[in-house]
């Protein structure tokens, strides 16, 4: 026969609404009372019926993911970062993505919440509209956005700019004085805030900006990057430095083909990229790049939305964390 509470309460001295309370983590219990019954609960293997106990308090206990490309290494290590946190809690994490969907993220939120499917939502994106931001506002469903700096619902972000700022100064201090910046068009407000920290450190040290030296990529990818490397050999003069806050795969595009074309890394071209994901180490010459916390964004959003749903957090929560600057061998 199945474990019951009456059964655990015997065991643990205390009453069966005691033990209640201590499985669905309410306040009031001491903590010696909440160890004693889980760790009974646990000798005689009992588990909560996820089913009844969403019929009593009209949850589901399950947490959405939305992500615009799941393909995306930025997004993959965020979700690690949800997933290694998430085995303590009890919760099911159900992952969207939104590529080649006709659902936008905030059509899809706005369907998942009203059908009751989730307590609450994670939104892993930087290209979302303030308009968009505001139906995951509107919703009575805690919300939150990683990513993007916003102020109007829970976010989590990094200071881009004080990261920009740093990868500038490096290249800087290092002796370049044409710098060529790759932005991309489709990662929004943290790419105004890259952009901004690039001409801000060189304003700081009296170095001209040039309109020229500004390269904009569509996407993200390896391809990417050689299409950049031809645009700055045919720039005059040429850079002798290339800082790119579209990312660091752009960067390694940018590296390979330089090698393709004999051009030594760093010697004529120092490259410097931005996330500092894994491939960023495994590259030759391995990329000097500015490093997202990128584990530490998703461990922060599913505490936060946990501690939302259980009401034990209130209020608008907006949570900076810095960037750190990773010097290897490219520049």
């Amino acid at each position: 026969m199945p474990v019951t509470l009456k059964d655990i309460a015997k065991r643990a001295g205390v009453t069966s609404a005691t033990v209640s309370m201590v499985i669905n983590n309410k306040p009031n219990i001491s903590e010696e009372t909440r160890k004693r019954v889980m760790k009974i609960a646990k000798e005689l293997n009992y588990y909560p019926n996820v089913i009844a106990r969403g019929l009593a308090t009209r949850r589901s206990n399950a947490i959405g993911v939305i992500v615009p490309n799941l393909a995306s290494s930025f997004v993959v290590r965020v979700l690690q970062g949800i997933k290694s946190t998430n085995r303590d809690l009890d919760y099911t994490v159900l992952l969207f993505d939104t590529v080649g969907q006709r659902e936008s993220e905030s059509q899809l939120f706005q369907r998942l919440s009203r059908e009751r499917r989730i307590d609450g939502v994670i939104l892993i994106s930087s290209t979302v509209t303030d308009d968009e931001l505001n139906i995951f506002r509107d919703e009575s469903v805690p919300s939150m956005v990683v990513a993007r700096k916003c102020t109007t619902l829970d976010c989590v972000y990094v200071n881009n700019e004080q990261g920009a700022r740093d990868a500038a100064d490096y290249l800087i201090g290092k002796g370049h004085s044409v710098i060529a910046c790759v932005g991309s068009a489709k990662l929004g407000l943290p790419m105004e805030e890259r952009l901004a920290g690039y001409r801000a450190s060189l304003a700081a040290h009296g170095v001209p900006f040039r309109q020229e030296l500004m390269i904009t990529v569509d996407d993200d990818g390896m391809a990417d990057g050689v299409a950049v490397f031809e645009k700055i050999r045919a720039l005059q003069p040429a850079p002798t430095a290339v800082f790119v806050p579209a990312g660091d795969m752009v960067a390694i595009g940018i590296i390979k083909e330089a090698k393709k074309q004999e051009r030594r890394v760093p010697q004529d071209l120092a490259i410097v990229g931005y996330d500092d994901l894994p491939a960023a180490e495994v590259i030759e010459p391995s990329l000097t790049t500015v490093r997202q916390p990128k584990l530490e964004m998703g461990d922060y959003a599913i505490n936060m939305i946990v501690d939302k749903i259980e009401g034990r957090e209130s209020g608008l929560k907006q949570k900076e964390l810095p960037t750190k600057f990773i010097i290897r061998e490219s520049a």
